[in-house]
């Protein structure tokens, strides 16, 4: 028994040093999806030269994508779906500059090594990339400790089945960018390093993070958790616990690889045999465990409060108050509308520094978005100046001056913008695989929804204007719903009463 323990535990650590010398780091969004790095130690030291990564997922799936980078704007993807025949896999290399499709990037220097194909319903590229220290549109450093990498799949439509690296693909339904430690990437110079990382995921067989043991599934799965809670005491030999020992190393089951953990002379008991199972180290928790989105705690925190306090400010708060001073026609609706634009105008101040921390923190401050965001925010610190300018002289002059026509017009203006830049936020927030499409859909029909109705407000307050001038009642409204006593309004010329 000792002996056999003795082997046991010295082939788990050959198998724990054969894995460690690949020097492969692995990550796994998902049980299917899975990607693999290795930095040869040239590259290390030198910051630039080869690069090894595993790509794999789902032979069904329509294609599924590595990248560097934060965002897909500008990154350096790599792009694997089937091949024409369905037996192969194709790499396309792609990058954008911005929201439009990635095309195919014809400078990218890389090569499919042995072991990339279609295999037991898995689909994957081992790749070696010669210039991924540069692109067109970024560089990275393979000295650091660590470097942004995004990823994005698409698990609907059916399986690519294309040799065509400029293929047409959906879009993304997961997509994210997440920070990739190279501490356990870093060393070796092999040819291929990737050859015998077998990708993790369900039907892999195995898997590839660093010194790991890949999870036993069907029979073996039920015969290691009946080992597990069978007695460990040495007087039970190896026969009677179900653990042949005549097989070559290379087909052990999984856990003739893995060392025995707890202490072979303690008495057998319930929580010895937990601790057995909590102290196995299997691949999938491994790859989980080293999976962290870049800030995604914080920033995606961020990203949502940003999101729901703009939607807040310009789908509800800044309609509203539009909408009151049109239809209200109660005493002080002016003072009403400036107290609730002007809480509006604050919720969008906190929107807005969240934003623009963002923008500077993930370098997308030359993006649409943000760029128009800092437009409204200027543009809105005008607005309570005009407003104070267009009361000011409507009250002395009983109608509209060229203050009241600026105040009006900027702020349907901005609104409107408002709006519409909220939908590219979505856009933004898609593009870098944190947003939804239901939410943009329903973000899109609600927002729609409140422009028409303050759309026909506007509209249904300048009737009401124009009815007041041509039959002005005993107390006559201004546009923020101040009442003034006829007496106290010009003589009517040409048939029209003030406001003009």
């Amino acid at each position: 028994m000792r002996n056999m323990r003795k082997t046991i535990l010295a082939s788990g650590l050959l198998a724990f040093v054969s894995q460690t010398s690949a020097q492969i780091a692995s990550v796994c969004p998902t049980n299917d999806v899975c990607f693999g790095l290795n930095i040869p130690e040239a590259t290390a030291s030198s910051g630039n030269g080869d690069i090894f990564f595993q790509i794999s997922a789902p032979s069904d799936y329509g294609w599924v994508a590595l990248g560097q980078g934060v965002q897909m704007g500008g990154s350096n993807m790599f792009v694997v779906y089937t091949s024409g025949d369905g037996n192969n896999v194709t790499l396309s290399p792609r990058t954008t500059s911005g929201h439009s499709p990635p095309d195919f990037n014809s400078d990218a220097q890389v090569t499919l090594l042995e072991g990339s194909g279609v295999t037991n319903g898995k689909m994957v590229a081992n790749v070696r990339c010669s210039n991924c220290n540069a692109w067109a549109d970024s560089s990275a450093d393979f000295k650091v400790d660590k470097g942004d990498w995004i990823y994005a799949y698409q698990p609907s439509g059916g399986p690519k089945n294309s040799d065509d690296q400029s293929a047409n693909i959906n879009q993304h339904e997961s997509a994210e960018a997440f920070s990739w430690s190279y501490a356990s990437a870093k060393g070796g110079n092999s040819v291929n390093p990737l050859l015998n990382a077998a990708p993790s995921g369900s039907g892999s067989g195995g898997g590839s993070a660093t010194g790991c043991v890949p999870r036993p599934t069907g029979a073996a799965a039920t015969a290691t958790a009946t080992e597990t809670d069978k007695s460990d005491d040495d007087d039970v030999s190896s026969t009677q616990q179900g653990r042949p020992t005549n097989f070559p190393y290379d087909q052990r089951p999984s856990w003739a690889t893995a060392s025995p953990t707890g202490r072979p002379w303690a008495p057998p008991n319930k929580n010895r045999r937990q601790e057995k199972r909590q102290e196995i180290k299997y691949c999938d928790e491994v790859s989980t465990a080293q999976f962290r989105p870049s800030g995604a705690s914080s920033h995606q925190k961020m990203v949502v409060a940003h999101g729901i306090l703009a939607a807040l400010a310009f789908v509800i708060l800044f309609p509203a108050g539009a909408i009151a001073i049109r239809l209200g026609s109660f005493r002080g609706a002016i003072w009403f509308h400036a107290a609730f634009q002007g809480f509006a105008f604050v919720v969008y101040i906190i929107a807005f520094g969240l934003g623009a921390y963002l923008a500077n923190e993930l370098s997308l401050l030359d993006s649409s978005h943000p760029s128009i965001g800092i437009a409204v925010f200027v543009l809105l610190i005008f607005q309570p100046i005009l407003g104070f300018l267009h009361h000011s002289f409507f009250k002395k002059y009983h109608r509209r001056t060229v203050w009241s026509h600026a105040h009006l017009w900027l702020g349907r203006f901005v609104i409107t913008l408002g709006i519409v830049n909220g939908g590219l936020g979505f856009d933004l927030a898609e593009e870098r695989g944190s947003g939804s499409r239901a939410g943009k859909i329903a973000y899109a029909v609600i927002a729609s929804i409140v422009w028409l109705g303050w759309v026909v407000a506007a509209v249904i307050g300048e009737r009401r204007r124009t009815r007041t001038q041509n039959h002005p009642p005993k107390y006559s409204e201004s546009p923020y719903g101040e009442e003034t006593v006829l007496s106290e309004i010009p003589h009517p010329q040409n048939g029209h009463y003030g406001p003009k």
